[in-house]
């Protein structure tokens, strides 16, 4: 397959499944750094898949089942086949056996439609708290890596629905390092990334009407911290590996620059 696309999307189903060797994982890096579209659609689709690894439990094999297995890898006789039971039973059994798969259809209905129907606010976070903790293990918390607004604005500002009001919190000691794309109610929204130390804090803008937007308050998600507010027009969600004390410094100094941004537009 010698379509550069074609091998894209090869190498991002693989990357997913985690069947990339070292060069074709280098290769996809490479791929992710020169199309965000791409990056965005990873960070989407491998949110998907670890809240499915969260939230359905893996099944053991039956017992039964690996007593068998061993049993051939042993190179041991198969035990001798039953005796078939008589027409009546076996209709007993094919009855039964219908009922169960009946039952096993309607629990696994009842499961698809509550895991298909999570909490809305819950969902948000945990899909940007999932988008946070691979872009930190990757190396690449940024789509445009820059401490200057008037760079990264613009360039969100082709890619996303939203216009991202970047604010300047060097002298609060949070410097801008960049931004990337996130995709939230499947629309591409901007994400700002600021560092403090090592650290460093993502907050994601979102229009108000995007499900799960309007959430607000503080939580703690796979070992990140999390705030929510809504502010004017839009809603913001912060993910950070700051301690809590430190994000809310953060937060609070973000709204306020950004209340004064606003103050100060209005003036002109």
């Amino acid at each position: 397959m010698s379509d550069p696309a074609d091998l894209r999307r090869l190498r991002l189903q693989a990357a997913l499944d985690g069947e990339l060797d070292a060069a074709n994982a280098l290769a996809f890096e490479r791929d992710l750094a020169a199309d965000p579209a791409l990056a965005a659609e990873y960070r989407e689709l491998a949110a998907v898949r670890d809240a499915v690894r969260r939230h359905v439990p893996r099944e053991a094999a039956p017992k039964g089942l690996v007593d068998a297995v061993l049993a051939l890898a042993a190179g041991e006789p198969a035990k001798p086949a039953r005796a078939a039971p008589p027409p009546a039973s076996r209709a007993r059994g094919w009855l039964a056996l219908a009922a169960s798969f009946a039952g096993l259809g309607f629990a696994a209905g009842v499961g698809l439609t509550s895991l298909n129907a999570p909490d809305p606010s819950r969902a948000v976070a945990g899909s940007l708290v999932s988008d946070f903790a691979r872009a930190s293990v990757a190396g690449q918390p940024f789509d445009v890596a820059s401490s200057d607004r008037h760079t990264v604005k613009p360039w969100l500002a082709g890619r996303t629905t939203v216009s991202a009001d970047i604010v300047d919190l060097a002298a609060q000691g949070f410097p801008l390092a960049g931004g990337r794309v996130a995709i939230v109610d499947r629309a591409p929204v901007p994400t700002l990334v600021y560092r403090h130390n090592e650290h460093m804090a993502a907050v994601t803008e979102l229009p108000l009407d995007a499900a799960g937007a309007r959430a607000e308050g503080t939580a703690t998600i796979d070992g990140y911290h999390v705030a929510r507010w809504s502010d004017a027009d839009l809603a913001f969600v912060a993910v950070s590996d700051m301690d809590a004390p430190t994000l809310a410094g953060f937060v609070a100094a973000f709204r306020a620059a950004r209340l004064s941004h606003r103050e100060e537009s209005g003036k002109r």
